[in-house]
């Protein structure tokens, strides 16, 4: 048997390219844990009752928005918007999401066509722990309008060159993608194909998923999976990004994206720090990881809801509706997730266990370490964070994004079309539902709006500054 097994990781070295060497163990080890996790962790927690399985029915058709309840149920067919996200914000407080989706419809026309839809019971909801309509939002508002006045309805979304130009990738990258499993096995390609699945992602899949990318709701869900199959699953994105880390950026027991590194890596002071040199090495394991763990650990967490024995939490539990997302998102999370394995089937019938592996992981390892360095650097910085839960309280929600946002070269056309617009986040978080694309050149106007309103806009002077921040951060 170890003679068997021995000879199954020299086969796995052996068919990978030396680059990837170092990161192979660190993957063998998830791998193994994930596939015991049904004996160490699921059946046990069966027989002890410890699991939840939500039903739609078992949560109330709720949704509050600015300090009122609503049952927008009925509306899920007529919403300009679609279905999706309302869906996912069910039973929440969810006034975050009207507010930055609804950037060119005035407040007061939005809140009237809602009228129909309160629910006047004598419960009051809860008043909303954020001020939402301050003048620095409603000037950036401004800002946004008056920046495509004049311009065809829609054209807040990707323009048609750029579509095209990513629609050319996604042809490409699935060219590669089959070359590569039925006749190549080229190392150059599993290349190509881990800078285009991040490609992809940044400017297909998050546009698609903030319903910034075309005009139709429909359209945006197809199109979020532009990344697949070595993307994240966007079921557990829009819990975790939508809904979670675009509302309560950097806000613990709210922001998920905190919490992705437990308990490897501890954000918070003074705990988990090692020598700096090791700190490297772990993170950039971690890092590797970071899609494969959203596409397949981060599903099969939300369908179990199993607690994970190290830290005592359940799969993004921190997100105060997730038994009612849960329930909601289930099928598409499934039939995601099932896609994937059917997908690592099939590469595993034509290339083998070992071969087939290695370049999967390969790929993954690529795709997760752009993931992560364009959505998680930018917000896991010593300055984008406030201590005190009363100086959060002193910041409304525009101001919060802005806070919670490092940007690096905004003027860049190159690293905003890399990035997918992703080197600005502070204009994102407040205007997801503009494609990230125009993001460029509002900014000159949006760095005026936050001087006259004395709000910090934080630009990391160096690209080396901007990862030393978060090295030094995350130790």
């Amino acid at each position: 048997m170890w003679a068997v097994l021995v000879g199954t990781i020299y086969e796995m070295f052996d068919s990978l390219h030396p680059v990837f060497w170092p990161f192979l163990p660190y993957w063998l080890i998830i791998l193994t844990v994930l596939l015991l996790s049904p004996l160490t962790i699921i059946i046990p927690q069966i027989l002890s009752g410890t699991l939840t399985w939500p039903r739609r029915e078992d949560t109330p058709d709720e949704w509050t928005i600015h300090g009122k309840r609503y049952n927008l149920k009925s509306f899920y067919d007529q919403h300009p918007g679609g279905s999706w996200n309302l869906r996912a914000a069910k039973n929440s407080d969810c006034t975050g999401l009207f507010e930055s989706c609804h950037t060119f419809i005035d407040r007061k026309v939005l809140l009237s066509m809602l009228d129909r839809f309160e629910i006047k019971d004598g419960v009051e909801a809860s008043k909303p722990v954020m001020v939402y309509a301050d003048p620095f939002y409603d000037d950036l508002k401004k800002m946004a309008r008056d920046h495509f006045k004049g311009r065809p309805r829609g054209s807040h979304k990707m323009t048609a060159p750029h579509l095209a130009l990513s629609a050319s990738a996604l042809i490409f990258y699935w060219f590669l993608i089959y070359m590569n499993v039925v006749h190549w096995q080229s190392w150059t390609c599993v290349l190509l194909i881990g800078f285009l699945s991040w490609y992809l992602t940044g400017n297909m899949m998050h546009d698609g998923s903030h319903n910034a990318l075309v005009s139709k709701p429909w359209l945006n869900r197809v199109l979020s999976h532009a990344a697949f199959p070595y993307g994240v699953n966007v079921s557990g994105w829009t819990i975790q990004h939508v809904m979670s880390h675009h509302i309560y950026p950097n806000l613990e027991d709210h922001d998920v994206d905190l919490y992705h590194f437990d308990p490897v890596i501890v954000l918070k002071k003074g705990v988990g720090t090692v020598h700096i040199a090791l700190h490297m090495i772990r993170v950039i394991l971690i890092m590797s990881t970071s899609v494969a763990h959203l596409a397949l650990v981060v599903p099969y967490g939300l369908l179990t809801g199993h607690v994970d024995p190290k830290d005592g939490h359940a799969v993004y539990d921190r997100v105060k509706n997730i038994q009612s997302t849960r329930a909601e998102l289930r099928r598409e999370t499934l039939a995601e997730l099932v896609m994937m394995i059917m997908f690592f089937s099939w590469v595993g019938y034509h290339n083998g266990l070992s071969l087939g592996l290695c370049q999967q992981m390969s790929i993954l390892t690529i795709s997760g370490l752009f993931f992560a360095f364009f959505t998680q650097v930018s917000h896991l910085q010593e300055e984008c964070h406030v201590d005190k839960a009363e100086d959060w309280d002193k910041l409304s929600f525009a101001m919060r994004q802005v806070k919670c946002s490092m940007d690096f070269s905004p003027d860049s056309a190159f690293w905003g079309h890399v990035s997918g617009g992703l080197n600005t986040q502070a204009i994102h978080h407040c205007f997801p539902s503009i494609s990230a694309m125009h993001l460029r050149a509002m900014y000159p106007a949006f760095r005026e709006v936050c001087k006259k309103h004395g709000v910090e806009l934080k630009e990391a002077p160096s690209l080396s500054s901007f990862l030393l921040g978060f090295v030094a951060f995350s130790n």
